[in-house]
């Protein structure tokens, strides 16, 4: 049997050169598997070619047979080796090993877990620098420096057995009773000559009453016995059991016990105990307020639209919380709840500093809808530094709407600023959260907390426990202890996690933090239809392209006069403007430069993976969708795609696979689908770029959702292109019925382009890229006399007017034509309708009209009269059923 290796395709290439160029086709995604006779290894591809698509067959048992139908004279071309690499691609996914749970069932046991993490801190304390500044005795406090400038206290109870405590964040919540900063300092003290003898003479200086991470409660430690007063010794005894720990599990039982503490100058309160009494007490409050309070305030005088039933539930439910998670699903309007839960929290607690972290894509949205939604205003921040330190530093504004990108850059500024409450939206579309990103945003300061996602919590508890240590570090942590309630760890494999357990007690222990809602518990309160837009950065690459079309589209927009040929060009080069802003492919089709596939990632991860909902995606050039169908052949979610070079007889089993396979989760398609199509099994719409039209949006999505459909809510997203011609397409500039139809969406062309219509046509266009309209000149006739019966076709002013109908039909002709070369096929549909033709009577009048003006002008050379020798006494006739011209007449003299 044959086996297709990377050597091999080497082989198969005619040159180096060749399977360069076929790699970059298959890294672009240039080409698509049409067919695969199964079990056989035969395969039919198309490649999309500088010249045309080509196809590509290979089928291989013992040898390998390619076959390409491009001009290139060889068997090895690009074409084919793009293919086999495709192939090869394909063949390593598949060969992926799956985990077999069953198969290796010697996990790692909690004991072993905590084992491993105690191991880490002391293989770090042994390996990492620090400064030590040691106190006046052993046991005490000692001054820790990391190399980093950050200085812990650490309090040696016993420096033999490293028993003691530190300030740092980690001993507080890993619950080990170490860290290595502790290991680290019992070690080097153990190097001081005379530690025995000196430590022999020590009493521990003070009784400690500090915070025990691994206990989770107060702690006592003391070497004063024989000092201690009754009235202390009783207290103490009171408070604390033989082991040191208090001795109730409510800690605000502690509180009333400290002002009898603070009086003894012998003890010592460590902060980090304060602390934790401060959060339970006001805990305890948000509780009682929470308690107190059935009804949310009054949202009307906030509000300029009100929300639904259950985003009130959501937004009650967060209220009274320093942290919380809505988990809703996509559409549901966890922005809304958001914005609001702002104005509460500043109406309650005095907030007045929001800051909301998103998508650099979602900015804008989040304006908006704060625009939108209420009288308060937004600020988003970007810019260079000082323009962002004076948009954190704007008073006028609520709410500060900046990126997870940005944040890393901004930590100092935002610690300066100090937000009251933190935002943090699309959480689980930052893929490894654990990187300096996510730490810069764990640390930063706030009050209160909230995280919006739309993914199920269950399905990655990496992404679970990072995400609610933002929240609430002390609910999940220490890390190893998550992992030995909730991980299958491998022994064998290095700690590889082979599965999850545990599930149920994890959700016990979130219900108090999280809320999440479906569509179908919510469906009676929805909307039909639900639009997400979602704004995307150009690459700075499709950027420069952008901008140097713009200045070639300018020039032709500020003439006085325009010609067929210059509209043409205008048409060519407003398309190259949006296509550029799916990829750069569409244009050169040799790179491939495309933010919105990123974008378009995180968003089926959303509503496919993580949602299991099924989604039609729509793009207008076919060479888009199949640089969309690799991208979704990557990701391992099945689709199928309908182009208008699918035969309409074989469209509906496209459609019966989307609609009833489970597991087919995407229709991909151009605007082919768009009409005469139901595609009613999907409930979410992705366009990746708008058309021009705005009544082919609504064909796309009325595909999918019927007027009066009450049984699911419609998502449609929109991705937009920021600074680019997409954004004015969704602003609303649209062209005039007919001027738009001709020009841009192939509609019909016989359009009168006369001066004024054209100059509206410019105006509009330089309305839509910013620029003052031009003066329309109206279009005038000399007032001149010309007798009536003086034939029309030698009228001068009536010839003006065809040639300028027949110079208007030229140019949508052309334009068809040089759209049609300049998208390589990727409009299949021919929208255009026929021209107008005059009618045989009118033809067979002009006609017989000429034929007099003939027969008089014989007339003055001869004097004889052309004469017609058909009955009707014309000498042109029309058939009007066949077209058939008949001239009937007899020449003088012959």
């Amino acid at each position: 049997m044959f086996l297709l290796t990377p050597e091999h395709i080497h082989r198969v290439a005619d040159s180096r050169a060749i399977y360069k160029r076929g790699e970059t086709l298959f890294q672009t995604g240039a080409l698509r598997c049409l067919e695969h006779q199964q079990p056989a290894n035969n395969f039919m591809y198309e490649v999309d070619g500088n010249f045309g698509d080509y196809q590509v067959e290979v089928e291989w048992d013992k040898t390998l047979r390619t076959a390409c139908n491009c001009p290139y004279p060889n068997a090895g071309c690009k074409h084919v080796v793009a293919v086999l690499l495709d192939l090869l691609d394909r063949k390593e996914r598949q060969q992926q090993p799956s985990v077999d749970i069953t198969a290796d069932t010697d996990f790692l046991s909690p004991e072993e877990i905590r084992q491993q993490a105690l191991e880490d801190r002391r293989r770090r304390a042994d390996k990492e620098t620090f400064i030590v500044t040691v106190g006046d005795m052993l046991k005490g406090d000692h001054l820790l420096e990391t190399t980093k400038g950050q200085q812990y206290q650490v309090t040696l109870h016993d420096p033999e057995a490293d028993i003691g405590h530190c300030s740092c964040p980690d001993f507080l919540g890993n619950r080990l009773g170490t860290c290595k900063h502790l290991l680290h300092l019992g070690t080097h003290v153990l190097k001081n000559k005379g530690f025995r003898k000196q430590l022999a003479r020590e009493h521990f200086p003070y009784i400690d009453i500090f915070w025990d991470g691994a206990a989770g409660r107060p702690r006592l430690f003391h070497e004063q016995t024989a000092k201690l007063e009754d009235d202390l010794r009783e207290l103490l005894a009171q408070l604390f059991d033989q082991q040191g720990l208090f001795r109730d599990d409510n800690l605000l039982a502690f509180l009333p016990h400290l002002e009898r503490l603070e009086k003894h100058k012998l003890i010592r309160l460590q902060e980090p105990l304060l602390h934790k009494l401060d959060e339970a007490a006001l805990d305890h409050e948000l509780l009682e307020a929470e308690a107190a309070a059935s009804n949310l305030p009054d949202l009307t005088p906030l509000l300029k639209v009100q929300p639904y039933a259950y985003q009130e539930a959501g937004i009650r439910f967060c209220l009274y919380k320093k942290s919380a998670l809505i988990g809703d699903e996509m559409g549901l309007g966890k922005t809304m709840q958001a914005i609001v839960l702002g104005l509460l929290k500043k109406e309650l607690f005095g907030f007045n500093k929001i800051l909301i972290i998103t998508l650099a894509s979602l900015k804008q949205q989040w304006l908006r809808e704060i625009e939108n939604f209420t009288h308060e205003q937004g600020c988003i921040i970007a810019g260079s530094a000082r323009e962002r330190r004076n948009g954190y530093q704007d008073e006028s504004s609520l709410f500060k709407i900046s990126n997870y990108e940005a944040v890393l850059r901004d930590v100092m500024i935002i610690s300066r600023y100090k937000p009251d409450l933190i935002i943090l939206d699309e959480a689980q579309r930052i893929k490894n959260f654990a990187t300096k990103t996510a730490e810069a945003i764990k640390s930063l300061p706030r009050q209160h907390a909230l995280v919006l996602t739309g993914t199920p919590l269950e399905n990655k508890l990496e992404d679970v426990y990072s995400i609610i240590q933002f929240l609430d570090p002390d609910l999940l942590s220490p890390l190893w202890q998550f992992a030995a309630d909730h991980f299958l760890l491998s022994r064998n494999k290095k700690g590889k996690i082979l599965g999850y357990r545990n599930l149920d007690k994890l959700h016990q222990k979130l219900q108090s933090l999280v809320i999440r809602r479906r569509k179908e518990e919510v469906l009676d309160q929805l909307p039909d239809v639900v639009r997400n837009d979602y704004f995307i950065d150009l690459h700075h690459k499709q950027a420069e392209i952008h901008l140097g079309l713009t200045q070639s589209l300018l020039p032709l927009l500020n003439k006085k006069f325009l010609t067929p040929m210059d509209l043409r060009r205008i048409q060519v080069l407003l398309l190259k403007m949006r296509q550029v802003c799916d990829s750069t492919h569409l244009l050169d089709r040799e790179t491939h430069i495309s933010p919105k596939l990123i974008e378009l990632n995180g968003i089926l991860d959303e509503l496919v993976l993580r949602n299991n909902r099924k989604v039609v995606i729509f793009s207008e050039w076919t060479t888009m969708t199949a640089l969309i169908g690799m991208q979704l052949s990557r990701a391992g979610i099945p689709f199928v795609e309908l182009t208008g070079k699918i035969p309409v007889h074989k469209r509906q089993a496209l459609i019966d696979e989307f609609t009833n396979n489970p597991a087919c989760k995407v229709f991909l398609s151009t605007d082919a689908g768009g009409t005469g199509l139901n595609l009613q099994a999907a409930d979410s719409v992705i366009n990746f770029e708008l058309p021009w039209n705005p009544a082919r949006l609504n064909q796309r999505i009325g595909r999918i959702h019927r007027i009066g459909q009450k049984a699911r809510c419609i998502n449609v997203v929109n991705l937009i292109c920021k600074q680019s011609i997409e954004e004015k397409i969704l602003a609303g500039i649209k062209l005039k019925g007919e001027l738009f139809d001709s020009v841009f969406a192939g509609g019909q062309d016989i359009v009168m382009f006369d001066r004024a219509k054209r100059q509206e046509l410019v105006n509009q266009l330089r309305e839509m890229l910013g620029e003052e309209p031009a003066p329309v000149i109206p279009e005038s006739i000399p007032s001149r006399e010309i007798p009536a019966e003086t034939p029309h076709f030698l009228n001068p002013e009536i010839l003006a007017v065809e040639d300028a109908e027949d110079d208007a039909a030229d140019f949508l002709g052309e334009e068809r034509e040089v759209e049609t070369a300049v998208m390589a096929a990727d409009q299949p549909q021919d929208h255009s309708l026929p021209r107008e033709r005059q009618s045989p009577e009118q033809m067979e009048e002009v006609l017989n009209q000429g034929m007099t003006f003939i027969g008089s002008l014989l007339e003055m050379a001869t004097g004889k009269k052309l004469e017609s020798t058909a009955a009707t006494g014309k000498m042109v006739t029309i058939d009007q059923e066949t077209g058939e011209v008949t001239l009937k007449f007899k020449l003088p003299g012959l």
